[in-house]
């Protein structure tokens, strides 16, 4: 109780009368309100979808595997990383992952920062689940263990934390979805829509075909794609054939008519008015060699970036 006449909180132990006075020695007011604090939070999570639809056992035992994977891979305490199937347990069509520790770690956005992480997990999963993550060869128990897993053991898919899900628990039956995932890379799209959706309105605001080759290169190299494209910069009154909205990074891409000098000069202009805005300027030019100036940034297009490309 907090008296919104004076600014006194109720001790724990004060009580009120009928009428609402307190029968404390210094008694509130009879102005006083009900307060109740509580605080909100933000955390970092991830929602895995399978292409096609896995029987609730299949979800339950990859549920487990992906965990724990991910708490070895990252070194991660068991209660910094949780995990529920959605939209409940009885229909699992999806599993949300979360940072449940305070502040978060951060690895669920490095695991897709990567292109690699997932696959690595997943193989992290298979050894987990007793399996030889090259070829699949079924170990049959952990390291040092006397007694063969048949379906699930501590050592690999149970847990405190699961108990409810024990009954599902099955490694023999995600083996072949592992061995996928284990080959696969991550590909992430800088908008809410698709990968493919978001290339492809790309490609329609192309306004050359310079522009069409440079998305082509990035798609067939699994760069990261844009954000934007054709986007105003109005503070200095130019627009950018692609941006970076996150890494604050401005694409320009360099026709011929760029070669000539005075159009060089304005290009000049634009770049330090855009540096001075924070924006980092990066322009390829028709004849320029495309390879090296992916390798300048591998932060802003990911990916293993080679000179040589």
């Amino acid at each position: 109780m907090l008296d919104i006449e004076r600014g006194y909180w109720a001790k724990q132990n004060e009580e009120q009368d009928e009428d609402g006075a307190s029968t404390a020695d210094d008694p509130l007011s009879v102005r006083t309100m009900r307060v109740i604090p509580y605080v909100e939070d933000t955390k970092n999570c991830l929602l895995f979808e399978p292409e096609q639809a896995l029987e609730d056992h299949e979800m339950a035992s990859l549920q487990a595997a992906l965990k724990a994977a991910i708490q070895v891979h990252y070194q991660l305490e068991d209660d910094e990383l949780a995990a529920e199937p959605l939209p409940m347990a009885d229909e699992r069509s999806l599993i949300l992952f979360y940072e449940s520790a305070e502040g978060g770690a951060g690895v669920l956005r490095r695991l897709l920062d990567d292109p690699h992480s997932f696959a690595e997990v997943s193989r992290e999963a298979l050894r987990l689940c007793h399996f030889d993550p090259q070829s699949g060869d079924d170990q049959r128990h952990a390291p040092g263990a006397k007694e063969d897993c048949e379906a699930a053991c501590y050592s690999c898919l149970m847990s405190y934390y699961n108990q409810m899900d024990h009954r599902l628990l099955d490694r023999q039956s995600i083996k072949d979805i592992l061995m996928e995932l284990a080959t696969s890379t991550a590909l992430v799209s800088p908008q809410v829509i698709s990968l493919a959706e978001h290339l492809q309105r790309l490609r329609n605001l192309c306004q050359s075909d310079l522009e069409k080759s440079w998305l082509d290169f990035l798609e067939q190299h699994n760069f990261n794609l844009p954000s934007h494209a054709q986007k105003l910069i109005d503070a200095c009154h130019a627009r950018s054939d692609f941006l970076y909205e996150k890494d604050c990074a401005a694409i320009y891409m360099d026709g011929y008519h760029h070669l000539f000098e005075e159009r060089r000069q304005r290009d000049h202009l634009q770049t330090e008015c855009m540096e001075d805005m924070g924006y980092t300027v990066i322009r390829f030019g028709v004849l320029d060699h495309w390879g090296k100036i992916f390798h300048k940034y591998p932060h802003i297009f990911g990916g293993t970036v080679k000179e040589t490309l």
